[in-house]
């Protein structure tokens, strides 16, 4: 399909405003069925052709609760400040046999370690997240970098200006949260352990 061809394609869509409750619905699971990644309501209202951001929002939650109504194999969840379609837990090892995995890609202690202290201290530096953990960060900050769960989000104004790092929109869709507002306070976590 040539550039000009495709340009066409585009402009004989149906404008959103033509489209029925039931259509654009439709047209939205169609989009988020084609995206790997969280899609946010602006984007999707976008790809639409503009439509109203709430209006979206709205169409959103309706799919979602259609998806459970159905018991579909999977279900809509917001994550990292958007929207994905995501299988269910139930069906993770048929998928995992499909695909050949042998085992899930996990991260190691040392890894989540510190990863944990990146999103409690975030902006943090690499000497700061080794102070706390007492030992090198170097093997997690590469694993983490990696992995685009950490990246680099400035200096910090100390001497030598080190790298500052945060977590990611790749962290929140890997831990199945919405933002950091989810992440359970230190004294939660002190009470499991």
């Amino acid at each position: 399909m040539t550039d000009q061809e495709l340009i066409e394609d585009i402009e004989s869509l149906e404008p959103v405003e033509s489209l029925g409750r039931e259509e654009t619905r439709r047209a939205l699971h169609a989009l988020l069925f084609t995206s790997d990644k969280p899609v946010s309501p602006s984007r999707l209202a976008e790809a639409l052709g503009d439509a109203d951001r709430e209006v979206v929002v709205t169409l959103l939650a309706e799919l979602g609760a259609s998806l459970d109504a159905d018991n579909a194999p999977y279900v809509l969840r917001e994550i990292a400040g958007g929207y994905q379609l995501t299988t269910r837990p139930e069906f993770a090892p048929y998928i995992r046999r499909m695909l050949q995995i042998k085992k899930q890609n996990r991260l190691s202690r040392a890894v989540l370690e510190t990863l944990a202290i990146i999103a409690y201290k975030q902006p943090v530096t690499r000497v700061d997240v080794e102070a706390i953990r007492g030992v090198s960060v170097s093997h997690a900050f590469d694993a983490l970098l990696e992995k685009r769960l950490i990246k680099v989000v400035g200096v910090a104004e100390t001497p030598g200006r080190p790298k500052l790092y945060r977590t990611t929109d790749e962290f929140l869709a890997h831990f199945g949260l919405r933002s950091l507002k989810e992440l359970p306070s230190i004294e939660e976590l002190r009470e499991l352990s």
